[in-house]
């Protein structure tokens, strides 16, 4: 009976979350990631005429045919997924910044990408953020801000470094938006939530811009502010615009779409349309 009951809790802990959390647990679906109270009311988005520029994409279109995107997506992810998740527990820095080529006054924030404590509770990571943002990067020339190793919980607590040099970054780099991604888990009812305080963190124009392009892609479960409204001061994108006065958004990505070892195209067409927003906000 001893060695059974082992055994069982052996696979009890590798299918909920031994890699890493790929998936949220029941009791994080049961609550939101800072603390938000869910909107009373879901505004619709709307579409827009499909006018983009997409020279990043067609870069991107060729690395995808090529099939050398996935080893790309593996190579980027190595740095957070190492020490299951804890990512580089050596490195002098819990936050990193990498300065973008100046083509776009866009920063990408991931500040999940290992694990990360809140209330000295151990959150999961929200995998594959990481290698997202370096890949906005590469084909779009933002700025990026990210999480190195397992350390405290930036998007919910009050100040902090990492939203401190999200600051500094602002500043010396005019930066007209930041763009923080998040991981939900696969059984939410979206494929995208974008948080924005109500409406206050972002323009109406980028939000109907970013909708068609993800529409465009396949992707057309988008909402605004359905789960994760970014209303917590502790969060990114409500410290962004209420203490900088920078426009601001959340994105909380489905699963579906972070989970290239199991389906590449979902990965693909979330990065192609955010490296089509990120290219044309102006």
């Amino acid at each position: 009976m001893e060695i059974r009951y082992v055994i069982v809790l052996i696979i009890l802990v590798f299918v909920t979350g031994c890699w890493g959390g790929e998936q949220e647990s029941t009791l994080q679906r049961a609550e939101n990631k800072a603390g938000e109270k869910e909107p009373e009311e879901i505004r619709a988005l709307e579409l827009v005429d499909y006018d983009f520029s997409e020279m990043g994409a067609e870069k991107l279109k060729d690395t995808y045919k090529s099939s050398e995107l996935e080893s790309k997506i593996f190579s980027y992810e190595k740095s957070f997924s190492q020490n299951d998740y804890k990512g580089a527990v050596g490195a002098d820095n819990q936050v990193a910044f990498i300065e973008g080529s100046g083509e776009v006054n866009v920063l990408i924030s991931a500040p999940h990408t290992t694990r990360h404590v809140r209330e000295s509770e151990v959150k999961p990571a929200e995998i594959y953020t990481g290698a997202l943002t370096y890949l906005i990067q590469e084909y779009t020339g933002a700025h990026i801000i990210f999480n190195t190793h397992k350390g405290e919980d930036a998007n919910y607590i009050l100040g902090g470094e990492y939203k401190e040099k999200i600051g500094e970054i602002i500043e010396e780099h005019e930066i007209d938006l930041v763009i923080d991604l998040h991981g939900s888990s696969q059984d939410r009812p979206f494929d995208v939530d974008i948080g924005t305080d109500g409406g206050d963190t972002v323009r109406e124009e980028w939000l109907q811009q970013l909708y068609t392009i993800l529409n465009h892609h396949g992707i057309e479960r988008v909402y605004e502010n359905h789960t994760f409204s970014a209303n917590h001061p502790g969060t990114v994108t409500h410290h962004t615009w209420n203490e900088y006065g920078t426009e601001a958004m959340q994105l909380e990505i489905n699963y579906d779409f972070r989970n290239p070892r199991n389906d590449l195209k979902p990965f693909y067409n979330m990065l192609r349309s955010l490296v089509v927003f990120v290219e044309n906000v102006e």
